[in-house]
């Protein structure tokens, strides 16, 4: 099986800064992969330099073709889905896809069977701008899928969405790796990606220092946590039961990860490789 998509030794420099440090990683078919990292850490960069819309150092090939030197064939095998999508806000959702899939030299007729998947069937005439943030996100996930890549790019896509609307975003990209696609999703979340990436590369200003898994990442952090459902029991019933076997109430605090405590845990490891 043949990689989607390549990257060697990628290496971004702006002057003296460097911004992306031998990067190195391939995407099989019908996966997802979650490149993770803080503001700064070079997630927007890799992106840029996959699509080959900025200079680079290395290699970067999209099914076969290399992003330096066939960067048009390259672009075309990619969709692409921004953090802050684009749109005239006075245009209908019908509209704004046709515009694209023109200017694209996509199928227009697509538009319609596109909106109907990403949920948008009911506002297929309604303003762009009267659509939800998340409706937003699925109506520029459908112009990702306007050419039908094989590669999709998820820039922050869930980065200003509430709970309910970054699941069903979740639920369309696992439909889309189930179709074969290759999936990568740049994001600084990461709660909720276990059942979601298969794969975790993780940039520290612009290294990367681990490839694996959410579940092992989260096993890297230095303390253990537990998930308690209360099922109606108040907290402050809960505190008091715990705290009659020795648990004092300071030690607990809501489930989550912290990226401090991740990126030390990656950072100490004895070999300083990348793990994985």
């Amino acid at each position: 099986m043949s990689a989607v998509l390549r990257v060697e030794r990628l290496t971004k420099r702006y002057g003296s800064m460097t911004a992306l440090s031998d990067v190195d990683f391939s995407l099989d078919p019908g996966s997802i992969t979650a490149i993770l990292g803080p503001n700064g850490a070079g997630k927007t960069t890799t992106l840029k330099c996959i699509m080959g819309v900025t200079g680079f150092e290395g290699r970067v090939e999209v099914d076969g073709y290399s992003s330096k030197r066939q960067g048009k064939k390259a672009r075309a095998r990619i969709g692409y889905l921004p953090q802050t999508p684009a749109f005239n806000e006075r245009d209908t959702c019908r509209q704004a896809l046709e515009f694209l899939a023109e200017l694209r030299g996509a199928d227009v007729p697509r538009v319609r069977s596109l909106l109907e998947r990403v949920g948008l069937e009911e506002q297929i005439d309604l303003a762009v701008g009267h659509l939800s943030g998340g409706m937003k996100q699925r109506l520029a996930l459908a112009a990702a899928l306007l050419s039908d890549p094989p590669l999709l790019l998820l820039d922050e896509p869930t980065a200003n969405l509430d709970a309910t609307s970054r699941e069903q975003l979740h639920d369309l990209v696992r439909q889309l790796r189930a179709e074969g696609r290759t999936i990568v999703i740049s994001t600084h979340f990461v709660d909720n990606l276990g059942d979601l990436a298969d794969q975790v590369l993780v940039l520290r200003r612009g290294r990367l220092v681990y490839k694996g898994t959410v579940k092992d990442l989260a096993s890297r952090a230095p303390s253990r946590r537990f998930v308690v459902s209360l099922n109606g029991t108040s907290p402050a019933a809960l505190v008091e039961a715990l705290g009659e076997i020795g648990v004092k109430a300071e030690s607990i605090s809501p489930a989550s990860i912290s990226w401090d405590e991740l990126l030390a845990r990656v950072e100490s490891d004895e070999t300083g490789e990348v793990n994985g």
